[in-house]
């Protein structure tokens, strides 16, 4: 078993993949919290894996507690996976390869062997990523907006809104109350943002990609979209466990 761990700028989904398939997988958030304890908690019962492989967004610091645990724990040096101008099939649009995140890099990997044309990846975390990608594997390049929460706090930051504000699953589009209207307004923000950019990215292209959508504000973008979107909580996960065959 190989342990893959997707590290964001919030959480880190992790999984454990056996021949390419992803057999258990979870998920922490670690954004103001004692990266160690959640990491003794997550994976102190797993038996020592054959290698660990990772895509980290979240910065140095971060890094190295996660290299400093497993290296403890296992004796084992993680790899940290970095993006490259060509890999697993998929050549990279970007004019510095490594500018592209590596989340972003893992999840074209994943998309495109798990897809069977054109796709457009669309991951919802802190940020929201959208890449496009044709039937060769060859990225056509992406944006990057702010996410739900993102664009929440912003409002509120920048005006005299009192709010306590709390995440809801379900968007009202005629809210009644202040707290609602900030969280369904963010969100619809995103949702039409996704919608109209899909639409753009297939005329321009001439060719309706299919829409994987990833993330952890996934299923609540996708609920809403206009567009159909196959949600695949696991994508970048699948990318990693793919270029770690690289290694």
């Amino acid at each position: 078993m190989m342990l893959l761990l997707d590290v964001g700028n919030t959480s880190v989904k992790w999984g454990l993949s056996a021949a390419g398939n992803i057999e258990v997988s979870g998920c922490f958030v670690h954004r103001g919290s004692n990266v160690n304890d959640l990491a003794e908690r997550s994976w102190s019962d797993l038996q020592a894996p054959a290698g660990v492989y990772i895509a980290n967004v979240a910065g140095e610091q971060l890094q190295r507690q996660l290299s400093d645990w497993i290296g403890t724990r296992w004796g084992i040096a993680p790899v940290f996976v970095v993006t490259t101008a060509q890999g697993c099939g998929v050549t990279n649009a970007y004019a510095v390869p490594d500018d592209l995140g590596v989340d972003r890099w893992a999840a074209l990997v994943g998309a495109h062997h798990h897809t069977s044309g054109a796709a457009c990846i669309v991951d919802c975390g802190t940020a929201i990523t959208l890449d496009m990608i044709n039937t060769d594997g060859v990225h056509q390049g992406g944006l990057i907006l702010p996410g739900v929460e993102m664009l929440q706090q912003a409002l509120l930051k920048n005006t005299a809104m009192q709010s306590d504000l709390q995440t809801l699953e379900v968007a009202n589009l005629l809210s009644t109350r202040t707290d609602d209207a900030v969280n369904s307004g963010a969100l619809y923000m995103a949702v039409a943002a996704v919608d109209r950019i899909v639409a753009d990215m297939a005329a321009q292209l001439g060719v309706q990609p299919e829409v994987v959508i990833t993330g952890g504000d996934a299923v609540r973008i996708q609920t809403l979209l206009a567009c159909p979107a196959r949600h695949d909580p696991e994508l970048v996960l699948k990318g990693l466990a793919i270029l770690a065959g690289e290694h």
